[in-house]
């Protein structure tokens, strides 16, 4: 008996376990989803106003950042100094400029000078250059441009009377004379004697218009070139050839004529050990020739421009420190130098 009353019970104590189940389902699951929807529909309605805030909150975070920002800018002007040191440097190798590029476009201002027929400012553009450093092309480009500018001013059928004055030549005078009236002609004959062509033995007609130059004459020599320009007011009037010295014994730099004496006698140096001294003119072992023109500076002595026994050696490296010269050039050179006339050797 109990056993059959446990067997009628039994499906009423599973429905109303499976009734207790499905209220505590239901209790459980459907109060969760009801809780959760009003916090799900809450959202909507405070997204809306983020959504309005935010475009008003966003650009101030910006415009604030920006803000910084421009920090870095005083950083800028810490790099400029270094820069502006820097650039300050180059003007220092200006003289550079003043080298063959400046001559350069010398020669060009001179070309045009000539070619205009100014010959006056080409020779004074000329000669601002011509004693400077420059190339042996250079140079020789130069002394040819500054022969014909001095030919054009000062031997031309017409010369310009700036230049020079026409003196009327009378009975009794000789080139001495006529050398020691004119202050510019500083007492030697030669500048009236290149502008004139005249030679020592040349006869002065009475009546006869002289030319004589007002302007300056100076030498300069070129060793690289051996070469020996009478410059007019800086600028080549002749060129010789001529023989330098051996080793770097003939120094550059201006020099100062100092005696000029005609069939010189010789004193050698001492290490030649010439007993019969001074070796006289004509002697063969006189290296003087027919003149000598000595040069002065407060470094360098016995240097000179004479004559030569060696004709053969002109063009060359030969001599112990003196510019040598053929005998029958030398004499016009001697001719046109003076006491204090400058005389420049460039390399």
């Amino acid at each position: 008996m109990p056993q059959a009353k446990r067997s009628a019970y039994l499906p009423v104590v599973l429905i109303v376990l499976a009734c207790a189940s499905t209220v505590v389902y239901l209790a459980f699951f459907r109060g969760g989803s009801e809780a959760a929807s009003p916090a799900a529909a809450a959202a909507p309605v405070e997204e809306p106003a983020r959504a309005v805030r935010a475009p008003e909150a966003e650009p101030k975070a910006e415009e604030a950042a920006p803000a910084p920002a421009p920090a870095p800018a005083p950083k800028a002007p810490a790099p400029a100094p270094v820069p502006a040191v820097a650039k300050a440097e180059p003007p220092a190798p200006v003289p550079a400029r003043y080298e063959p590029p400046a001559t350069r476009s010398a020669s060009g201002e001179i070309d045009g000078f000539m070619a205009e027929g100014k010959w006056r400012e080409a020779r004074a553009k000329l000669s601002a250059v011509f004693s400077g450093p420059l190339t042996d092309p250079e140079r020789a480009d130069l002394a040819k441009k500054g022969m014909e500018i001095n030919r054009q001013l000062l031997l031309a059928e017409k010369p310009d009377e700036r230049e020079l004055e026409l003196y009327e030549i009378k009975q009794g005078d000789t080139l001495e004379g006529i050398a020691r009236k004119f202050k510019a002609l500083n007492g030697v004959k030669g500048a009236v004697m290149l502008v004139n062509n005249y030679k020592e033995n040349s006869i002065l007609r009475a009546g006869r218009k002289m030319r004589v130059p007002h302007g300056t004459w100076s030498i300069v020599v070129d060793k690289s070139t051996f070469k020996l320009y009478t410059c007019y007011e800086g600028a080549p009037f002749k060129e010789y050839t001529v023989t330098i010295g051996t080793d770097q014994k003939t120094p550059p730099g201006k020099y100062v004529v100092g005696v000029r004496n005609p069939k010189p006698a010789w004193w050698p140096p001492a290490e030649m050990q010439i007993k019969e001294v001074p070796v006289k003119y004509g002697d063969p072992r006189n290296p003087l020739g027919e003149w000598w023109i000595s040069l002065d500076h407060d470094l360098y002595h016995g240097i000179g421009i004479h004559g030569t026994n060696e004709p053969q050696a002109i063009g060359t490296k030969a001599s112990n420190g003196c510019v040598r010269m053929l005998n029958e050039e030398v004499g016009e050179v001697a001719a046109i130098a003076y006491k204090g006339m400058v005389v420049t050797i460039v390399e």
